[in-house]
């Protein structure tokens, strides 16, 4: 099973992959990451929500030259932010972003906070298959237009411990 990626990313940036204006996200360093892995987007202060997702496709190691050659028409990013944000290395990463899905009401930090029990992490954190399961189920619950709370729901912590038990081979 690929383990799914928390990515922590400014709300433009994420917004930039959201409308599709941004294809590839950039880091100066990351995990090893399988094609096809789930990578959630958490856009950071001062949203602080899951905003939605995208599937990863190959990484792409190379030069910060060459990252900045041959991506950065598809990177929503401008030359001088490009480079004040690798200086210091020499190689990053370019993950492409594929099947990028809009969450129609975001996750809240205090929602992942009470109900998946995470907190993100300044670049990104792996998740583990009960927070996986408990954000699929909050997803499913929350009714586009309604505000966070506004809604009565049972506690999900519960539901994600029973579902992972039936969700054993995924």
């Amino acid at each position: 099973m690929k383990q799914s990626v928390l990515l922590s990313i400014r709300p433009r940036f994420a917004e930039s992959i959201l409308n599709g204006s941004k294809t590839y996200e950039l880091r100066r360093r990351f995990p090893n990451l399988q094609p096809g892995t789930t990578v959630y987007l958490y856009a950071s202060s001062p949203t602080k929500a899951i905003v939605g997702s995208f599937i990863s496709a190959d990484v792409l190691f190379a030069s910060v030259i060459e990252l900045w050659r041959s991506l950065r028409s598809q990177l929503a990013i401008e030359a001088n932010e490009f480079t004040t944000y690798f200086q210091g290395v020499t190689a990053g990463v370019a993950i492409p972003a594929t099947e990028v899905t809009r969450y129609p009401e975001p996750i809240s930090l205090d929602v992942m906070r009470r109900e998946m029990k995470i907190e993100p992490s300044q670049s990104f954190r792996y998740l583990h298959e009960d927070a996986e399961i408990c954000l699929h189920l909050l997803l499913a619950e929350v009714p586009a237009g309604v505000p966070d709370g506004a809604h009565n729901r049972a506690p999900v912590g519960a539901k994600a411990r029973d579902a992972s038990d039936s969700h054993a081979e995924r």
